[in-house]
This record gives C-alpha cells, structure tokens and sequence, in this order.
C-alpha cells in the first residue's frame, strides 16, 4: 500500500469543489480555490422590432337586442301575467269554496235541529191520541179486520213473444228499428 502512495501523483492543477468541472480554464483557479468563482453572464441582445402602420378602423358604437331574445322577453312577460291571473282565480275559488264550507257546516246543525222538530211534530202515540180524542177515530175490532188470500198462484203471461219461425236477418231488422226508433225521439 505504501508504494502505491508512493506512485500516485497529483496534477498541479487538480481542483476541489465547484470548480472540479471547469475543464476550459485549467490554470486559471490554481490559486483561488477558497473563494467562489465569479462567472460571466451572458445576455443575449434584444430582437429587432419593426413598425407596421396599421389602416385605421372604427368601432361601431350602436348596441342592437336579437330579435329572438325580443320574443322570448315577451313570451316569458306574457306567461308571468298568464301565472298571475290564474294565481288570482285560485285565489277566488279557495275563498268561495271556504264560504262554501262554512255555510255547509250552518246547514247541517239546522238539518239535525229540523229533524228533531220532526221526530217530535210525528210522535205516533201522540197521533193516536189526537185521531181518538179530537177526531173522534176508533182502532177497528176483530170483526172489522178481512184478510185475503188466493189460492191460486200468481202467474203471468207474455204477450206478442218471439216466434220460432222468423229468419235471422228478420231479428237483426227488429233490433236495429227498434235502435233508429230510439233515437228518433
């Protein structure tokens, strides 16, 4: 190890730190290594400019509204009056239709209020005193009562049936008369 020491042999010009990658100026830093290097900045020139004149235009000044949106306001102004007026008949109707209820609610408390006068004006014990008392009316006695009965059953008979020989095209012209008879009245 001690001859390799020996062998190995450092430039003069050999550099530590920053500048250890300057390859362009070899003997330039071999004294100044304790201090930083101070570089050249390069600033490219600036680029050329050239004038153009430019024809003068002018602004137009006006505003103008698409006729479109025109439209679509007046569309929209007439269906907020269209929602107004249908907002004030909603109104109305809610107002008459509480009106409405509250009457129907005085009619059924005279409604029940008749209808006891009534159960009382129709008293059947009271009737039957005044048919006895003041119209002088009997209940009729066991002699007085007839009670029918027929021994014969009860039958009917229908009149001007159908009859079994008629064609069908017969039934089908009945049918739709007796359909135009209907309607003509």
């Amino acid at each position: 190890m001690a001859a390799s020491a020996r062998n190995t042999k450092y430039s003069a010009d050999t550099v530590y730190g920053s500048l250890a990658y300057d390859y362009g100026r070899e003997g330039t830093y071999s004294g100044r290594t304790d201090r930083p290097v101070d570089r050249q900045v390069v600033i490219p020139a600036a680029p050329r400019l050239r004038e153009q004149t430019v024809a003068e235009t002018y602004a137009k000044t006006g505003q103008s509204v698409a006729p479109l949106a025109v439209i679509g306001y007046i569309c929209a102004a007439v269906l907020l009056v269209f929602t107004l007026m249908a907002k004030i008949q909603l109104t109305e109707v809610t107002d008459t239709a509480a009106k409405l209820e509250q009457q129907l609610g005085e009619l059924k408390v005279a409604q029940n209020r008749l209808l006891i006068e009534y159960e009382k004006a129709f008293n059947l014990t009271e009737i039957e005193k005044y048919a006895t008392r003041e119209l002088g009316m009997q209940r009729p006695r066991e002699e007085q009562l007839f009670y029918l009965s027929g021994a014969v059953p009860d039958k009917a008979v229908v009149l001007g049936g159908e009859d079994d020989g008629e064609s069908f095209g017969d039934r089908l012209f009945g049918a739709l008369s007796s359909i135009a008879e209907y309607f003509r009245q």
